[in-house]
Protein backbone atom coordinates (compact mmCIF):
# COMPACT_ATOMS: atom_id res chain seq x y z
CA UNK A 1 0.00 0.00 0.00
CA UNK A 2 1.26 3.82 -0.89
CA UNK A 3 -0.07 6.17 1.63
CA UNK A 4 3.62 8.39 2.52
CA UNK A 5 3.55 11.30 -0.43
CA UNK A 6 6.48 13.10 -1.23
CA UNK A 7 4.90 15.90 -3.27
CA UNK A 8 6.93 19.05 -5.11
CA UNK A 9 5.20 21.91 -4.95
CA UNK A 10 6.45 24.94 -7.71
CA UNK A 11 4.23 23.66 -10.89
CA UNK A 12 3.06 21.12 -9.06
CA UNK A 13 0.86 22.76 -6.88
CA UNK A 14 1.33 26.33 -7.03
CA UNK A 15 1.37 27.85 -10.54
CA UNK A 16 5.21 29.11 -10.17
CA UNK A 17 5.54 29.19 -14.32
CA UNK A 18 2.59 31.44 -15.12
CA UNK A 19 3.20 33.56 -11.79
CA UNK A 20 7.26 33.85 -12.48
CA UNK A 21 5.75 35.08 -15.54
CA UNK A 22 3.74 37.65 -14.49
CA UNK A 23 6.70 38.83 -12.39
CA UNK A 24 9.46 38.83 -14.90
CA UNK A 25 7.07 41.10 -16.90
CA UNK A 26 6.25 43.51 -13.80
CA UNK A 27 9.89 43.95 -12.88
CA UNK A 28 10.98 44.92 -16.35
CA UNK A 29 8.64 47.50 -16.78
CA UNK A 30 8.95 48.84 -13.35
CA UNK A 31 12.78 49.08 -13.90
CA UNK A 32 12.87 50.48 -17.55
CA UNK A 33 13.79 47.49 -19.00
CA UNK A 34 11.45 47.02 -22.68
CA UNK A 35 9.81 43.65 -21.84
CA UNK A 36 8.82 41.15 -24.79
CA UNK A 37 7.06 38.03 -25.41
CA UNK A 38 10.18 36.79 -26.75
CA UNK A 39 12.35 38.74 -24.61
CA UNK A 40 9.88 36.25 -21.63
CA UNK A 41 10.82 32.95 -23.61
CA UNK A 42 14.30 33.69 -23.22
CA UNK A 43 14.49 34.64 -19.83
CA UNK A 44 12.72 31.43 -18.94
CA UNK A 45 15.00 29.21 -21.05
CA UNK A 46 17.90 30.83 -19.22
CA UNK A 47 16.56 30.52 -15.78
CA UNK A 48 16.04 27.02 -16.58
CA UNK A 49 19.04 26.25 -17.36
CA UNK A 50 20.27 27.82 -13.75
CA UNK A 51 18.13 25.83 -11.96
CA UNK A 52 19.63 22.76 -13.69
CA UNK A 53 23.33 24.25 -13.31
CA UNK A 54 22.17 24.45 -9.30
CA UNK A 55 21.17 20.55 -9.17
CA UNK A 56 24.71 19.75 -10.45
CA UNK A 57 25.98 21.81 -8.21
CA UNK A 58 27.82 24.13 -11.14
CA UNK A 59 26.68 27.18 -9.12
CA UNK A 60 25.33 27.90 -5.86
CA UNK A 61 21.61 28.96 -4.45
CA UNK A 62 23.29 32.60 -3.40
CA UNK A 63 24.89 32.64 -7.04
CA UNK A 64 21.61 32.21 -8.27
CA UNK A 65 19.35 34.26 -6.98
CA UNK A 66 21.50 36.96 -6.78
CA UNK A 67 23.08 37.28 -10.11
CA UNK A 68 19.92 35.31 -12.40
CA UNK A 69 19.00 38.55 -13.85
CA UNK A 70 22.86 40.41 -13.98
CA UNK A 71 24.30 37.06 -16.13
CA UNK A 72 20.81 36.74 -18.35
CA UNK A 73 21.12 40.72 -19.48
CA UNK A 74 25.16 40.32 -19.82
CA UNK A 75 24.06 37.42 -21.81
CA UNK A 76 21.95 39.75 -24.29
CA UNK A 77 23.93 42.54 -24.30
CA UNK A 78 21.69 44.62 -22.64
CA UNK A 79 24.27 46.92 -20.62
CA UNK A 80 22.12 49.42 -19.37
CA UNK A 81 19.61 46.99 -17.59
CA UNK A 82 20.10 47.30 -13.81
CA UNK A 83 20.04 43.16 -13.26
CA UNK A 84 20.21 43.51 -9.62
CA UNK A 85 16.57 45.67 -9.42
CA UNK A 86 15.18 43.65 -11.48
CA UNK A 87 15.90 40.76 -9.42
CA UNK A 88 14.63 42.65 -6.28
CA UNK A 89 11.65 43.30 -8.25
CA UNK A 90 11.10 39.76 -9.32
CA UNK A 91 11.25 38.28 -5.91
CA UNK A 92 9.46 40.89 -4.17
CA UNK A 93 6.69 39.89 -6.78
CA UNK A 94 6.95 35.95 -6.68
CA UNK A 95 6.99 36.02 -3.30
CA UNK A 96 3.50 37.86 -2.86
CA UNK A 97 1.36 36.71 -5.31
CA UNK A 98 1.28 32.89 -5.02
CA UNK A 99 -1.94 30.96 -6.48
CA UNK A 100 -2.40 27.13 -6.72
CA UNK A 101 -2.60 25.68 -10.08
CA UNK A 102 -6.26 24.67 -11.10
CA UNK A 103 -7.62 22.01 -9.40
CA UNK A 104 -4.39 21.46 -6.74
CA UNK A 105 -6.63 22.34 -3.85
CA UNK A 106 -9.01 19.67 -3.94
CA UNK A 107 -6.40 17.31 -4.95
CA UNK A 108 -4.44 17.32 -1.79
CA UNK A 109 -7.72 17.17 -0.24
CA UNK A 110 -8.37 13.78 -2.00
CA UNK A 111 -4.41 13.35 -1.57
CA UNK A 112 -4.81 13.52 1.96
CA UNK A 113 -7.63 10.78 2.37
CA UNK A 114 -5.32 8.34 1.13
CA UNK A 115 -2.66 9.70 3.14
CA UNK A 116 0.48 11.39 4.77
CA UNK A 117 1.71 14.22 2.72
CA UNK A 118 5.15 15.88 2.66
CA UNK A 119 6.21 18.77 0.62
CA UNK A 120 9.58 18.54 -1.19
CA UNK A 121 10.90 21.78 -2.54
CA UNK A 122 13.91 23.17 -4.28
CA UNK A 123 12.40 26.80 -3.58
CA UNK A 124 14.50 29.61 -1.29
CA UNK A 125 13.51 29.57 2.44
CA UNK A 126 11.99 33.55 2.89
CA UNK A 127 10.44 33.11 -0.46
CA UNK A 128 8.35 30.05 -0.08
CA UNK A 129 7.48 30.59 3.63
CA UNK A 130 5.99 34.20 2.10
CA UNK A 131 4.24 32.07 -0.41
CA UNK A 132 2.56 29.17 1.90
CA UNK A 133 1.60 31.53 4.27
CA UNK A 134 -0.15 33.80 1.69
CA UNK A 135 -2.10 30.49 0.30
CA UNK A 136 -2.37 28.49 3.76
CA UNK A 137 -0.36 25.65 2.48
CA UNK A 138 1.32 24.97 5.60
CA UNK A 139 -1.11 23.10 6.57
CA UNK A 140 -1.87 21.00 3.78
CA UNK A 141 1.30 18.58 4.67
CA UNK A 142 2.73 16.93 7.40
CA UNK A 143 5.94 18.61 7.04
CA UNK A 144 7.49 20.58 4.33
CA UNK A 145 11.18 19.99 3.17
CA UNK A 146 12.48 22.94 1.61
CA UNK A 147 16.29 22.50 0.24
CA UNK A 148 17.73 25.82 1.55
CA UNK A 149 16.93 24.82 4.70
CA UNK A 150 18.19 21.38 4.98
CA UNK A 151 21.40 22.53 2.67
CA UNK A 152 20.91 20.51 -0.36
CA UNK A 153 19.07 20.23 -3.19
CA UNK A 154 16.84 17.79 -5.15
CA UNK A 155 18.07 15.34 -6.68
CA UNK A 156 21.12 15.25 -4.43
CA UNK A 157 20.92 12.07 -2.01
CA UNK A 158 21.72 13.87 1.32
CA UNK A 159 18.55 15.51 0.24
CA UNK A 160 16.95 12.12 0.20
CA UNK A 161 18.32 10.89 3.52
CA UNK A 162 17.44 14.23 5.50
CA UNK A 163 13.46 13.72 4.07
CA UNK A 164 13.58 10.28 4.28
CA UNK A 165 14.95 9.98 8.05
CA UNK A 166 12.41 12.90 9.14
CA UNK A 167 9.88 10.93 8.69
CA UNK A 168 8.29 8.80 11.43
CA UNK A 169 8.04 5.15 10.45
CA UNK A 170 8.64 6.23 6.73
CA UNK A 171 9.10 2.88 4.52
CA UNK A 172 10.60 3.13 0.92
CA UNK A 173 7.78 0.96 -0.12
CA UNK A 174 5.09 2.72 0.94
CA UNK A 175 6.38 5.96 -0.52
CA UNK A 176 5.14 7.84 -3.79
CA UNK A 177 7.15 10.96 -5.03
CA UNK A 178 5.02 13.47 -7.16
CA UNK A 179 6.66 16.70 -8.88
CA UNK A 180 7.36 17.96 -12.55
CA UNK A 181 10.47 18.07 -12.46
CA UNK A 182 12.46 15.06 -14.07
CA UNK A 183 15.94 16.26 -13.32
CA UNK A 184 14.82 16.96 -9.83
CA UNK A 185 12.05 14.91 -8.35
CA UNK A 186 11.95 12.02 -10.61
CA UNK A 187 16.19 11.81 -10.54
CA UNK A 188 15.52 11.54 -6.54
CA UNK A 189 13.32 9.28 -6.96
CA UNK A 190 14.85 7.01 -9.06
CA UNK A 191 17.94 6.99 -7.01
CA UNK A 192 16.10 6.16 -3.63
CA UNK A 193 14.18 3.39 -5.76
CA UNK A 194 10.75 4.93 -4.91
CA UNK A 195 7.96 5.17 -7.11
CA UNK A 196 7.83 8.15 -8.96
CA UNK A 197 5.30 10.02 -10.84
CA UNK A 198 6.37 12.36 -13.34
CA UNK A 199 3.19 15.31 -13.39
CA UNK A 200 3.25 16.14 -17.00
CA UNK A 201 0.49 18.55 -17.96
CA UNK A 202 2.37 20.10 -21.12
CA UNK A 203 3.13 16.75 -22.36
CA UNK A 204 6.71 17.47 -22.67
CA UNK A 205 8.98 14.85 -24.28
CA UNK A 206 11.51 12.97 -21.86
CA UNK A 207 14.77 13.01 -23.37
CA UNK A 208 16.67 12.93 -19.78
CA UNK A 209 17.32 9.39 -19.54
CA UNK A 210 15.89 9.17 -16.02
CA UNK A 211 11.94 7.15 -16.48
CA UNK A 212 9.59 7.56 -14.07
CA UNK A 213 7.46 4.77 -13.12
CA UNK A 214 4.50 6.55 -14.32
CA UNK A 215 3.70 9.60 -16.16
CA UNK A 216 0.62 11.60 -15.39
CA UNK A 217 -1.04 14.83 -17.54
CA UNK A 218 -3.69 15.53 -14.38
CA UNK A 219 -4.65 14.89 -10.99
CA UNK A 220 -6.82 13.05 -11.37
CA UNK A 221 -5.01 10.82 -13.50
CA UNK A 222 -2.29 10.52 -10.74
CA UNK A 223 -5.15 10.06 -8.52
CA UNK A 224 -6.13 6.86 -10.86
CA UNK A 225 -2.52 5.43 -10.85
CA UNK A 226 -2.63 5.94 -6.49
CA UNK A 227 -5.74 3.91 -7.10
CA UNK A 228 -3.89 1.06 -8.04
CA UNK A 229 -2.05 0.85 -4.58
CA UNK A 230 -4.34 2.83 -2.10
CA UNK A 231 -7.52 1.81 -0.71
CA UNK A 232 -8.87 4.98 -0.82
CA UNK A 233 -7.81 7.19 -3.47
Amino acid sequence: MKNIFLVDVDDTILDFHGVSADAFRAACLENGVAWSEELQRQYWVFNVSLWEALERKELTREELMRERFVRFFQKLGLHDADGYAVNRSYIAYISNHPRYLPGAEDFLRKLSQAGRIFFVTNGTEDIQKSRFDIVGLWEKAENTFISQRIGYDKPAKAYTAYVFSHIPDFRREQAVWIGDSLSADMRAAWEAEVTGIWFNPQGKANTSGVQPDYEASSFEEILEILGKFTQNP
